[in-house]
């Protein structure tokens, strides 16, 4: 489990993301719905199993968002090292 200073660190650096990352990329993915779901995997007030998975074979948005917050429960749980964010 990561303490509550990593946690803050990864939330503050995805909201960041937020206000340079468009809305939706190129490919149709959902940007700010996946950083959402990511925060509120971080901060607690959802779990994963509260997401919706989604159409695993189509790829559809709503799995999108439940692949991006399942690699945030991932970190969580020390199972993934890397910042959920990007740096510009």
């Amino acid at each position: 489990m990561r303490t509550q200073e990593e946690i803050k660190r990864q939330i503050e650096g995805l909201e960041k993301m937020k206000t340079w990352l468009p809305e939706y990329s190129g490919f149709g993915d959902p940007n700010h719905l996946i950083i959402d779901a990511q925060i509120s995997i971080l901060d607690g007030s959802q779990e994963l199993s509260d997401i919706d998975e989604g159409d695993w074979e189509e790829m559809d948005e709503d799995n999108k968002i439940y692949r991006e917050a399942e690699e945030a429960e991932m970190w969580l749980d020390g199972d993934r090292d890397e910042d959920l964010f990007e740096e510009r």
